[in-house]
């Protein structure tokens, strides 16, 4: 389904297309949680006609970067209802919150704690879901439907995900323009 993108934010996508590719990710650092480089990378598909464009070109970044650059990408999110909200960045502290993952009664988390653990020693990366549109208990029911699956298909699930991220991001930061 496409995104629409308002009129307003067009103006915006014409500012950002005419910056240098790292003024860029600095003017939308955060999209990617700590990996600027995407941002700066898709800056060579530009011009961005719209936001899908943009996300497209940031998700072909993603694609094309090395094992090693996706697997550092996937690190840098942080574990889902592990506390400690203030460590995170403001988007992620944010998204957990309205999640209501910094709500959690003492037995979920401690759910969570568990499930995370678990999934870090099966596939060696943290869990990663866009929590828009999840509750604390929707977000634990998926953790613990995908802690079996293979890891290979964690690892594209992660990347997923991570780009349905920014897709939720993107607009916070274009009105910050």
């Amino acid at each position: 389904m496409p995104i629409e993108t308002p009129m307003h934010y067009l103006v915006m996508l014409d500012t950002l297309n005419a910056l240098p590719p790292e003024a860029l990710a600095r003017r939308l650092s955060g999209l990617y949680e700590h990996s600027d480089w995407v941002v700066e990378r898709a800056a060579a598909e530009r011009p961005f006609a719209s936001m899908e464009v943009l996300l497209t070109a940031c998700a072909n970044a993603v694609r094309q970067a090395s094992d090693a650059e996706r697997h550092q990408l996937i690190l840098a999110h942080p574990e889902l209802a592990a506390g400690k909200l203030e460590t995170l960045t403001p988007a992620s502290q944010g998204e957990q919150r309205g999640a209501g993952l910094d709500q959690l009664d003492d037995a979920t988390r401690e759910r969570f704690l568990t499930a995370n653990a678990d999934y870090q020693a099966r596939h060696g990366i943290p869990f990663i879901i866009c929590v828009k549109g999840h509750s604390a208990s929707s977000i634990l029911e998926e953790l613990e439907r995908r802690l079996p699956q293979s890891t290979e298909a964690e690892y594209q699930e992660a990347l997923a995900q991570i780009n349905a991220i920014a897709a939720v991001r993107l607009p916070g930061l274009l009105e910050a323009s």
